[in-house]
């Protein structure tokens, strides 16, 4: 897995757009402070095929998560955010810029360290 450092957000965003029109496969929670999601998104560096995404969130501080089994029904065409502030990082489901806001959202996740590994697609 490669870190997610906080000076290349932007552009990790970009090449996936935002997470926009994803979906969330999995969500599992390795232990109290580090979970696992899992994304099947569109990558712009690969003509857009689709790819899997993992990140792992460590050091996790505050979360809200939706069950398996009703990830699929998440409509993904807001993407995701992901937001840093004070050392800690946010990923949350919409369009959010503060720690603060992003606990409005229906999935977010708060953690210290974020982590990600590409895979080939699965259907």
């Amino acid at each position: 897995m490669k870190p997610l450092h906080v000076s290349g957000i932007k552009t990790f965003l970009s090449r996936f757009e935002n997470f926009v029109d994803s979906q969330i496969r999995e969500c599992s929670i390795v232990s109290p402070t580090i979970i696992k999601v899992r994304f099947s998104v569109q990558d712009s560096a690969l003509e857009f095929n689709w790819i899997d995404m993992v990140l792992e969130l460590s050091d996790v501080s505050d979360a809200k998560m939706l069950e398996n089994s009703k990830l699929s029904y998440l409509d993904m065409s807001a993407g995701l955010s992901f937001i840093s502030e004070n050392n800690k990082f946010a990923l949350c489901y919409g369009s959010y810029n503060s720690l603060q806001t992003a606990k409005d959202s229906s999935f977010y996740i708060i953690c210290e360290s974020i982590k990600y590994e590409e895979l080939p697609f699965s259907s």
